[in-house]
């Protein structure tokens, strides 16, 4: 999947094939795996490291998710096993400790019809 990037003034949000496997466990939902379709490179590389790198970053995607979970969240959809996502980051992404990633469901329908319609100006400019 080609990642497909729509700016706000304050971040840009990037739809690249990021998902996110989902567990109910009692009323809470758990994040289960985080996948990256990039296999670390594009705009979710930290620099160029790999998860196999020795501080562990790689995908950013995936380290905001591991480390706070549902946390990062700021959408609204209902539950589903697999989630794909829209994300973006505050910040620099080289500096974790200092940044912020939020990512939203692809199916939250307010960020949805914003995406498409961002997406429709864009390609009429």
């Amino acid at each position: 999947m080609t990642d497909t990037a729509l700016s706000t003034p304050d971040m840009e949000w990037h739809n690249d094939g990021h998902t996110v496997t989902l567990r109910l466990n009692k009323s809470e939902l758990e994040v289960v795996t985080v996948s990256c379709p990039s296999d670390n490179g594009g705009p979710c590389a930290s620099d160029g490291r790999s998860n196999t790198s020795p501080d562990g970053l790689g995908c950013i995607v995936q380290y905001f998710i591991r480390r706070f979970g549902m946390e990062c969240n700021i959408g609204v959809c209902p539950p589903e096993e697999t989630m794909a996502i829209c994300w973006a980051i505050v910040g620099d992404k080289r500096e974790p400790e200092a940044a912020q990633l939020w990512f939203v469901p692809v199916n939250d329908e307010v960020f949805y019809s914003w995406m498409t319609q961002s997406s429709d100006d864009d390609q009429s400019s």
